[in-house]
């Protein structure tokens, strides 16, 4: 293949993909790197077009402008990248094409064919290497992007420096003085399917990981679902986190749930759900998972220090909640929230005891009258004692907090001794 047609296609290819990602950028322009990988083919493949046209062209077209747009491009796909990941594009993705510019600027250089190619080759060799350190820094990634990688690098390194090297010792003032003249395609065309391969790689991984998301989460509320709990459970269990020795699991039943429901229909229950979750999410924040494991009973899997930790979280969460109105439609609907709580050490701890226990415990809240907590201690179950209830009405909650939490150290007293 001689190099007009090679650099034909190649910036047809180029062209194509430029065009295609523009289109899918276009369904959801907040996909900002769709649309910087668009612009980086389209530099690529007009960059390729005018070196094609060599000798029908000025120079300063089919050489200085040329290389800038596909050294240009290189950068704009470190830019695609970073974006990719959520990170902010730095100036340094345009080192390559200052490299060019600059080297120019010295007439031995720019009056020089096989200087020129010199010039080409470390820049673009800047370019990639700066390419292959973003991609291998990247959280999460697989070991097979590391391998393709390797092995492009390797071979992009070794054909760049034998065209450099043939260029220089033959003398040569073209592509066709060149001994092999094809070989400068080699380098660019591994680079570009590398490319091509490396960004469908990291597309699959992305598809990957929301699967594994939208499988562990509940569509409703967006938390966690049954599955989602599970995973987190082995998750914890295997943290080592010795200040925090004991696995504690929280289960949440919404009181009265289904009168909500029957009184302002199954879009005021849904609202109802919602609300709790985001309250959950606030109040346990890094403190440990939260998920819905069904209908209007909720869970949370948190390392702890000891049960009264729990306790005073699960305590937390419910007054809180308790002191909420959700607004939903013409309707204001109050909620409270019954909590059963488990406790066992990380090391041995077990899902299914653990569920069995705070079930047992959360029956005897709703046996208290709901709106309470009870914790499962010894496979008896005791009723969290509430400052809110032992108090008057106008006492704070930092208040109430210090009285629950001496009162809970008294009930983990008395279940010890």
């Amino acid at each position: 293949m001689d190099i007009l047609t090679g650099l034909v296609i190649w910036a047809a290819q180029a062209l194509t993909l430029s065009v295609l990602l523009f289109a899918w950028w276009s369904r959801d322009q907040n996909q900002t790197y769709q649309l910087s990988w668009s612009g980086g083919f389209g530099m690529l493949g007009v960059g390729l077009i005018l070196v094609g046209l060599r000798g029908e062209i000025p120079g300063f077209l089919s050489i200085d402008i040329a290389n800038t747009l596909i050294l240009l491009s290189i950068g704009v796909f470190i830019g695609g990248m970073l974006q990719f990941d959520g990170r902010r594009v730095e100036p340094f993705i345009i080192v390559p094409a200052l490299l060019w510019i600059g080297g120019l600027l010295l007439p031995v250089v720019r009056e020089t064919f096989s200087a020129r190619v010199v010039l080409y080759t470390l820049s673009s060799g800047v370019g990639f290497a700066m390419l292959a350190a973003i991609l291998l820094r990247r959280p999460g990634r697989s070991p097979w992007t590391g391998n393709i990688l390797a092995a492009v690098l390797g071979i992009y390194i070794l054909t760049s420096l034998a065209h450099a090297a043939t260029a220089v010792v033959y003398g040569a003032t073209s592509f066709e003085t060149l001994p092999v003249p094809s070989l400068v395609l080699i380098p660019g065309a591994f680079c570009f399917v590398a490319s091509v391969l490396i960004g469908a790689q990291m597309l699959t991984e992305r598809s990957e990981r929301r699967l594994k998301v939208l499988a562990a989460t509940d569509p409703l509320t967006g938390a966690l679902n049954r599955r989602g709990l599970i995973d987190e459970f082995q998750h914890l269990r295997q943290k080592v986190q010795p200040e925090k020795p004991f696995l504690a699991l929280l289960h949440f039943d919404l009181d009265n749930f289904k009168q909500i429901n029957d009184r302002c229909g199954h879009q005021g229950g849904d609202a109802v759900l919602v609300a709790f979750c985001q309250l959950a999410a606030v109040s346990f924040n890094s403190r440990g998972s939260f998920g819905r494991m069904g209908g209007e009973e909720f869970a949370s899997i948190l390392r702890v220090t000891d049960m009264v930790e729990a306790a005073s979280i699960a305590e937390g969460l419910r007054m809180t909640l308790a002191l909420q109105t959700i607004r939903t439609g013409e309707d204001q609907i109050t909620v409270t929230v019954s909590a059963g709580i488990s406790l066992q050490p990380a090391a041995d701890a077990d899902l299914d005891r653990l569920l069995t226990a705070a079930d047992r415990a959360l029956y005897a809240a709703k046996a208290a009258g709901r709106n309470c907590s009870a914790v499962d201690q010894n496979g008896i179950a005791s009723i969290v004692p509430s400052a809110a209830m032992l108090t008057q009405h106008d006492m704070t909650l930092e208040i109430q907090a210090s009285e629950q939490v001496t009162a809970l150290r008294r009930l983990a007293q008395a279940a010890s001794s």
